[in-house]
Parts: structure tokens; C-alpha cells; sequence
């Protein structure tokens, strides 16, 4: 049987589920989500971390880890990326859009 105040609450716990999720991720140093707010703290980075803050493939990153295109370095098992040289391999390798 249909409940209107089941649908409701659903309807509202949908809404407000996303705002309360993104706000505690902020609160914990966690809400990296289209833009740099978080991690900023950090000076090195994993290989996912990077891909995540870059918006590249974590295969990208380790690409041109490669390549020495990006520096890095290895502590233990850790591929670490410093944030400072991660920007300056972006600032370096921009996206040409092409005209059609």
C-alpha cells in the first residue's frame, strides 16, 4: 500500500544524505571532490592520491613515472609523488583542445 510519508522521508533522505556525507568528508580532511580542498596539507602523495587530485589514471601517473616525467619516489612498496612536483608536471603538459 502506498505511504506518502514513506516516500516522503525517502525523498528527503536522498536530498540530504549527499550535503551531509560531502560535509563530514570536509570536516575529516577527506572532501576532495572536483577541486582541491582537500589533502593540501599533504606534500607527498601515492600514485592514487595523485590520479584522484590530477584527474588522470592512476596508469597515467605511474606513465609518466616512467617515462621521468614525473618524479617520484619509492618508500618500500610506496610509489610517493611530491604534490609540488605533480603540479608542475600539469602546468608543464596542458591539453591542446583541437578544432574541428
Amino acid at each position: 500500500m502506498w505511504n506518502p510519508t514513506n516516500t516522503l522521508a525517502e525523498a528527503l533522505a536522498a536530498i540530504i544524505k549527499p550535503i551531509i556525507k560531502e560535509a563530514v568528508q570536509e570536516a575529516l580532511g577527506k572532501g576532495w571532490i572536483n577541486g582541491d580542498r582537500a589533502n593540501n596539507s599533504k606534500a607527498f602523495l601515492t600514485v592514487k592520491q595523485a590520479a584522484e587530485i590530477s584527474g588522470l589514471g592512476a596508469s597515467t601517473i605511474r606513465l609518466a613515472i616512467r617515462r621521468r616525467q614525473l618524479r617520484a619516489q619509492k618508500v618500500g612498496r610506496r610509489v610517493l609523488v611530491k604534490r609540488n612536483d605533480l603540479e608542475s608536471y600539469l602546468e608543464e603538459n596542458p591539453i591542446e583542445v583541437l578544432k574541428e
